[in-house]
């Protein structure tokens, strides 16, 4: 017999500035936010969020210029670093590479370059996902379509501007022989298509995407519970936030078993791309209709970011997308 798993428990996704109230479920808790709603006309991020995401963006940029100075290393001090001949103890002479104070062999100048250019990588990926992170909690507007597409792109920018020259530079260097050469310039290249998968951005947001949104759920919260209030809610593991937390897929076991509380600027942040497409908390988003009453939110859809097989999704994929792979003990 299966056993019955234990209501769960609402959290705020932010640990600052807490209030609990009751939920319409029995026995949950909700813990929401103090703080005010931005003015769904012009939409601005939380003081709090807006700090989070400039921390994150020097982070990025540190990273970013660490990375291109260790780039610089590879080029100048074992790329293209003059040879010197020494005795190699048996009459003859040998040629090493000078590497701050050390005289590197053949070998381990190859050894040296692939290290140095998988660390260039890692400091690379890691910088363009705190960027995105910080574009989730602070999206600038697309009315500007060149600082649009260069904000959100940015991270796959500086990955082809980093590594593409060195690809070219492995080639061309004269230290490298034979093997040595290819294994280097497949690292290189390697290292170049992943650093800008990884910093591309394929679902850039918009302050006007979080305005849409952020009107919505404010007029279906003004509509059902008499409040314009910016709450919605998600778990993780799942790609999408719903208006309420006793919806039933919210309910299910989840990877930590809590169903998190916030606007819908932190819940894009959690990493959710849009409000969920089912019918469910008495309200169809596909058509913006309060469903026991009829009432049809004079909005502009918050799903119109989605694509057109987003919108012909039915419940079921939707609720797919949140079900979750573990377990519960």
């Amino acid at each position: 017999m299966a056993t019955a798993q234990p209501p769960k428990k609402v959290v705020q996704s932010e640990p600052a500035a807490k209030k609990v109230v009751q939920s319409e479920a029995p026995g949950k808790k909700v813990v929401q936010s103090d703080k005010a709603p931005a003015e769904s006309s012009n939409w601005q991020p939380a003081p709090e969020d807006r700090a989070h995401a400039n921390r994150l963006r020097i982070i990025a940029a540190v990273l970013w210029v660490v990375a291109i100075a260790i780039e610089c290393v590879i080029i100048f001090g074992l790329l293209f670093k003059n040879s010197v001949q020494v005795d190699d103890g048996t009459g003859g002479t040998s040629a090493r590479y000078p590497f701050m104070g050390m005289l590197l062999t053949q070998n381990a100048l190859f050894g040296l370059a692939i290290g140095l250019i998988v660390v260039c990588g890692i400091l690379a990926i890691v910088g363009s996902q705190l960027w995105k992170k910080a574009n989730k909690l602070d999206p600038t507007s697309e009315k500007n379509k060149l600082r649009f597409f260069v904000q959100n792109q940015l991270g796959a920018i500086i990955s082809v501007i980093a590594f593409l020259p060195l690809v070219i530079l492995v080639l061309l260097s004269k230290n490298l022989q034979g093997a040595q050469k290819g294994i280097v310039a497949a690292v290189a290249i390697i290292v170049l298509g992943a650093s800008t998968v990884a910093g591309a951005e394929f679902n850039p947001s918009s302050s006007e995407q979080y305005g849409t949104e952020q009107t919505l759920v404010m007029a279906y919260q003004q509509a059902v519970n008499g409040q314009a209030v910016d709450a919605v809610y998600w778990v993780k593991g799942s790609k999408v936030y719903h208006l309420c937390a006793d919806t039933s897929v919210l309910n299910l076991p989840s990877k930590d078993n809590q169903i998190y509380s916030g606007t819908v600027g932190q819940a894009h942040a959690a990493g959710m791309s849009r409000l969920s497409l089912s019918t469910e908390c008495d309200f169809n988003p596909k058509t913006n209709t309060i469903v026991s009453t009829g009432q049809v939110l004079d909005v502009q859809s918050a799903i119109e970011p989605a694509t057109s097989t987003d919108a012909s999704t039915d419940t079921s994929t939707d609720t797919s997308t949140e079900e979750p792979t573990d377990t519960p003990s």
